[in-house]
């Protein structure tokens, strides 16, 4: 009888250990699913990112593993802060409760869970590198695509007309350059690794090529921006080993200095260029903040009490990510969301200097080249408000976790 019970019990784990195995694998290929039809379709990324999730969740139940958290307590201790002063924010949301419970569990609920998954789920570099070429072949499709909108007035992805404007598969010009302006340091650093086949090296950078030309199309001045701050990072980044610590440093910020100045000129270039519109928002926006600094008007209520802080200007978002987390759930928030990228960008440069020159190392630094140049676009438009574009955020810092967090055993060269 204990004998049938033992074999029971073993045929039970086994079956366990199984469906535990396939719920890994099938997250695995949800997840490449989201990170294709990123740039593609909204109702794409809410059905493989939902399943992705569930299927977590069960596999969860199932097998409970914590080690992701636990290997990674600091990234998850500051972003437990940023959602605690976001969900103080509440406090000052008045009548608009309802709305700012539904952004802090619906518009940033979901990230955490979808962090988690990545790094539950994306412990082998082999599968990091797939989700790479996941994002290399979806964004040489927008170049692709891009090119027939402007060229042909026929955008095959989306069927999208041509109206004097690119826009690729996104609804607007300005999704399209923030997408690039993340993607194309990534699509760059792949292209610097020395690859056995020359064929593949000239493809990165043709494909690369493609996705400037198409940047430039978008007209994008903080894309532009954003996607020169991202050459500067790869341009460092590659060349550390070489240049020596202190020289790295020094030129790492001339290049800041002088990547400042060309900001302020663009900035300025907004305010004389008939987008004065933009001023009206900040200014708005910087009412708001003067009124509550330290928990802001309440989560997600920004565009509710837009026209009553810039004299019924109408009713947008800030174009500015920093200001409307400021205005919309206080300085707290700001800082905390501010100390959660910068602790994973330094961490993944930690790394990146820590391990020899291979593929890994070149994916790190595109990853972290495109986060920033995503974050320095951020000053000029509202990316996380966007749903295409705050996922595609959330997913390359994921990645980058993870990839830093495999890696991190490394012995110092």
């Amino acid at each position: 009888m204990r004998d049938i019970k033992d074999m029971e019990k073993t045929i039970k784990i086994r079956m366990q250990s199984k469906i535990v195995k396939f719920l890994d694998l099938a997250i695995e290929y949800l997840i490449y699913g989201l990170i294709f039809f990123l740039p593609i379709s909204i109702a794409g990324i809410s059905s493989f990112a939902g399943v992705a999730v569930v299927l977590f969740l069960v596999k969860q139940i199932l097998s409970p593993d914590f080690s992701a958290i636990k290997s990674n307590k600091m990234f998850f201790l500051i972003f437990l802060v940023f959602f605690i002063f976001m969900g103080l924010s509440l406090l000052n949301s008045g009548p608009l409760l309802e709305k700012s419970f539904k952004a802090l569990l619906l518009k940033w609920g979901k990230f955490p869970l979808i962090i988690w998954a990545l790094l539950d789920t994306f412990r082998d570099t082999r599968r990091i590198v797939k989700a790479v070429w996941v994002f290399f072949f979806s964004a040489a499709l927008v170049g692709l695509t891009t090119f027939s909108q402007k060229f042909f007035d026929l955008e095959f992805l989306r069927g999208r007309a041509f109206s004097g404007i690119v826009t690729g598969p996104f609804k607007h010009k300005n999704d399209l350059a923030s997408y690039l302006t993340c993607i194309i340091p990534v699509v760059l650093s792949l292209g610097l690794w020395k690859w056995k086949q020359i064929f593949l090296k000239v493809v990165f950078f043709l494909i690369a090529t493609m996705l400037m030309v198409v940047s430039f199309w978008t007209f994008s001045r903080g894309g532009w921006v954003g996607l020169m701050a991202g050459f500067i990072s790869v341009a460092f980044l590659t060349n550390y080993s070489r240049l020596g610590k202190k020289t790295f440093w020094l030129l790492f910020l001339i290049g800041n200095i002088f990547f400042i100045s060309v900001m302020s000129f663009v900035l300025m270039s907004f305010q004389n260029r008939g987008a004065s519109g933009r001023f009206s928002l900040y200014r708005g926006a910087w009412k708001m903040i003067i009124e509550h600094p330290f928990l802001g008007k309440g989560l997600g209520t920004f565009m509710d009490y837009c026209p009553q802080y810039t004299n019924n200007f109408g009713v947008y978002y800030a174009h500015n990510c920093f200001l409307q987390i400021w205005a919309e759930s206080g300085i707290f928030s700001l800082l905390s969301f501010v100390l959660l990228v910068g602790y994973v960008l330094y961490k993944s440069m930690r790394v990146t200097f820590r391990i020899p020159i291979s593929v890994d190392f070149f994916i790190l630094i595109g990853l972290n080249s495109g986060l920033l140049a995503f974050l320095v676009h951020s000053f000029f438009d509202t990316h996380f408000y966007s749903f295409q574009l705050s996922f595609l955020f959330w997913v390359l810092l994921g990645l980058n976790i993870s990839l830093y967090s495999t890696r991190d055993k490394v012995p110092y060269l």
